[in-house]
């Protein structure tokens, strides 16, 4: 056993070296252009929703929602507020908005949801800009509202900065207003601050540090006439400043900011509607395009808790269109210190702790037997190709695997940690749980890139059948196998690293 771990000890070694994002499209320490998965759909099928994130919880509120069939030639302005708890990958229902609106604007500020603006039916038309603004109290679940804009409008952007809220532009039932309008909580009243140099409609607004940033959108509501346009109004100079604009003219959109970067989802055109996702970097004043939604839609919300991004709602086609759609997005990790020509100590640590496990467990071949070297050339090889291979059909295996096994935070989370922690016995579970529905057969794609990396099918079975044993044995011992490890792995090199 012992012999089998310094076997692992030994691995080349190289100097330290940082990679930043001007490494490349990408940056080099990053895990390529994110990639996507599902979770559990919303209960109503809508869009123009509004969508923030409170206490971990992901509200969605309002918009329009499809009609009953016998009011089919209606849309239905929707006062439904429905929250999606990322941890359990469940949905349930709160207390209704006092009123429909769709279009309207949602960020949270102290601890409460703010629903600022919006379109709401009248007798005359489904698209009264509003001036009303709602509080949702999470302890209470109960409804206030607060003082009014002192422009009312629609499809405007609403998000906060130094402790207030800012509603920007939108549509005012005859043009653009300019206005930029910031709530103080405290005294409950709103004053105008500089306007937007380029007023527009169905915009997306995101708060970085102090600085705001207004992004795409269009003009009078005509989705022909989507605009790049990207200007950040900075709270020291309480001015707007022009930046670089984004790659795709886009309205309709939705926008989260992760790790330093703001990412822009989806919106529509008269030509459809858009699978883009595009991050746009502050500090370089730069934009990347990033894996496409697996679904184009427009009027969709999104919000990111955790460090993944849940795209809800929205509609699949120009107009009005609907959808139930839950897909999230987990963006790269962010550029860490990594060694060049040295695998990290935690990627070593992980492996002697998953021996360790298979030792305690009794099914550990023998010392320096040919199953033995295999099993540690099986681990240290495929550990290899989920962490490096660029190839997107091994990023689906690892990552459709871990979301059959967990739920859609977990998921992320293991996913996210994985470049750090290497194999743990969850992952590791994961993928030998899969094999039946997703086998690793010889001639496909999969097979063909672990072949690259001198890691036969065979070799991956044997892995699948010692852990197999492993598990079984160790609950005939009344031991978990993920607390077996768990105690094997604090032991181990890299324990520093925080595990899942």
């Amino acid at each position: 056993m012992y012999t089998l771990i310094l076997v692992l000890s030994f691995l080349p070694c190289g100097a330290v070296s940082r990679v930043t994002a001007e490494d490349g499209p990408h940056a080099a320490g990053e895990t390529g252009s994110g990639h996507w998965m599902t979770g559990t759909p919303a209960p109503t099928a809508r869009t123009e929703v509004a969508v923030a994130a409170l206490d971990g919880l992901i509200y969605v509120v309002g918009g329009f929602e499809r009609p009953s069939s016998w009011k089919i030639w209606q849309s239905s302005v929707s006062t439904k507020v429905e929250v999606y708890d990322p941890a359990t990958n469940r949905w349930s229902s709160k207390p209704r908005l006092p009123v429909g609106l769709h279009h309207a604007g949602a960020a949270v500020l102290d601890g409460a949801l703010y629903v600022v603006g919006g379109f709401t039916r009248t007798d005359d038309s489904l698209w009264d800009p509003s001036d009303r603004v709602f509080r949702f109290d999470p302890a209470g679940e109960t409804w206030t509202e607060r003082a009014p804009l002192p422009t009312a409008r629609g499809g405007l952007a609403v998000t906060t900065l130094q402790g207030k809220l800012f509603a920007v532009s939108g549509y005012d039932g005859q043009e653009n207003p300019s206005a930029v309008e910031v709530y103080e909580p405290a005294l409950d009243q709103w004053v105008a601050v500089a306007p937007l140099p380029t007023p527009r409609d169905h915009l997306a607004a995101v708060t970085m540090g102090e600085t705001l940033y207004a992004i795409g959108g269009r003009v009078r509501l005509d989705y022909r006439k989507n605009l790049s346009t990207v200007e950040a109004y900075d709270a020291k100079s309480k001015q707007w400043i022009p930046k670089a604009g984004m790659p795709t003219p886009r309205s309709g959109i939705a926008a989260s900011v992760v790790n330093g970067w703001i990412y822009i989802f989806g919106g529509e055109s008269g030509g459809g509607t858009f699978h883009e996702n595009e991050r746009y970097s502050a500090q370089l004043n730069r934009w990347q395009t990033m894996a496409p939604m697996p679904t184009a839609r427009h009027g969709l919300g999104s919000a990111a808790v955790d460090g993944s991004i849940y795209v809800l709602s929205g509609g699949p086609r120009p107009g009005g269109s609907y959808s139930r759609l839950n897909e999230i997005f987990i963006p790269p990790s962010p550029a860490r210190p990594i060694r060049s020509e040295r695998t990290p100590a935690s990627h070593i640590g992980s492996i002697m702790a998953i021996l360790a496990t298979f030792h305690e467990a009794g099914v550990l071949p023998p010392d320096s037997s040919p199953e033995a070297d295999r099993l540690i050339h099986a681990l240290i090889q495929s550990q290899s190709v989920f962490l490096k291979s660029p190839d997107p059909v091994v990023r689906d295996f690892f990552v459709s695997a871990l979301s059959e096994k967990f739920n859609a935070k977990k998921a992320a989370s293991l996913t996210q940690a994985f470049p750090e922690t290497g194999w743990t016995s969850e992952t590791l579970e994961a993928l030998v749980d899969s094999a039946a529905s997703r086998s690793m057969a010889d001639g496909s794609r999969v097979a063909e890139v672990f072949h690259g990396h001198n890691v036969t099918t065979t070799d991956w079975k044997f892995v699948e059948q010692v852990f197999t044993r492993a598990r079984e044995q160790l609950l005939k011992q009344g031991k978990q196998v993920h607390a077996v490890f768990a105690t094997q792995r604090a032991s181990m090199p890299g324990v520093r690293r925080t595990l899942p």
